[in-house]
């Protein structure tokens, strides 16, 4: 019989988040609650949810379907909160079933906090069986502040490969793409790095990413654009760039595997993070906060063709080979199946 997993998340299933469908693939039955509620429960769940800075209503309507389940799995971290409190306070269903959450910014939070307060956020989630994060580097951090060993692991950050077809290098344009709006990106240090030159950037990113900051004559703002558009814009772009600030998180690990499936050179922030993912053979590393090194690399780069094209292949055929949608539900069955949860 297949295991039956709940999922708790605002992100719906039927959407497809994180390539979800290849675990039904992989012999496993995926249900989530419905989102709809009357109005009286609506107004219950906004109350609650802005007073507690938590999460109900997934977990609460999941009920029923956790008492039908094998394993329950969260995403992210902040949907795990309600149902790894029912669990450590005994209450059914959830105190019977594994329970499991893919975490996103919770190593970079924990980092950030006093060792008190890290421990304290940490006893959160002590319910939770296995956390699975997108970086090796990580696990430390969380350990650290309290997880179990044995109940944190990584996963690979993945992409859909049909949805980002490789592209050819002649089809690509002399100018650089930087594409991304999450916390971790560092625009001011891109600018700095490109200010006074011949070098023309492409900013698809939100207003918020830019507050404050004086954009040099060829850096020009774009926005944020549709997924259309967006897929267009790395599959010809001359170089992708995404310069970040160092997270435990591999911040930019989206736009990087996306561009990088389409062929495209990518110059990335050497962090631990993205450094399972990218090396010097298939990118251009470069220091965090160093715009004079972020110059030089992307003039050099900008004025060969023959490296960028070289990268670019070799990105290609990596990220294709390694970091799909099928390998990242491949290693959670693999997590699954070894704590006899399937």
């Amino acid at each position: 019989m297949d295991a039956r997993v709940v999922v708790v998340s605002d992100t719906r299933v039927a959407d497809g988040p994180y390539g979800i469908g290849h675990l039904s693939a992989l012999g496993y039955q995926v249900s989530q609650a419905s989102a709809a509620m009357g109005r009286p429960a609506i107004k219950l769940r906004d109350v609650i949810e802005h007073r507690t800075n938590t999460p109900v209503g997934q977990a609460l309507r999941s009920v029923p379907l956790v008492g039908r389940a094998d394993i329950v799995l969260c995403y992210l971290e902040k949907y795990a909160m309600v149902p790894a409190a029912l669990k450590a306070r005994g209450v059914a269903p959830y105190a019977s079933r594994p329970l499991a959450m893919i975490a996103c910014w919770l190593a970079d939070d924990l980092k950030r906090l006093q060792v008190t307060e890290r421990r304290r956020l940490a006893r959160r989630y002590r319910s939770v069986d296995l956390t699975m994060v997108f970086s090796a580097n990580q696990i430390d951090v969380l350990v650290d502040s309290g997880f179990e060993p044995t109940a944190v692991e990584s996963i690979p950050f993945s992409f859909a490969p049909e949805q980002h077809v490789p592209a050819p290098f002649s089809a690509r344009s002399s100018r650089i793409a930087a594409v991304g709006f999450d916390r971790g990106r560092d625009y001011a240090m891109l600018c700095d790095a490109v200010s006074g030159t011949d070098l023309v950037v492409d900013l698809f990113c939100s207003a918020g990413n830019i507050t404050g900051l004086e954009l040099p004559s060829d850096v020009h703002f774009r926005g944020a654009v549709p997924y259309e558009e967006y897929r267009r814009v790395i599959a010809s772009a001359g170089m992708a760039v995404i310069p970040t600030s160092v997270m435990e998180y591999p911040s930019g690990q989206t736009v990087a595997l996306e561009s990088a499936a389409t062929g495209a050179c990518l110059a990335l922030t050497s962090t631990p993070a993205l450094r399972e993912y990218f090396s010097p053979e298939t990118s251009i590393l470069l220091p965090a906060g160093d715009p004079q090194r972020w110059r030089e690399a992307l003039q050099r780069a900008m004025g060969d063709p023959a490296l960028r094209e070289a990268l670019g292949d070799a990105a290609r055929d990596d990220v294709r080979q390694r970091f799909t949608y099928a390998s990242m539900w491949a290693r959670v069955d693999e997590l699954f199946r070894t704590r006899g949860w399937a």
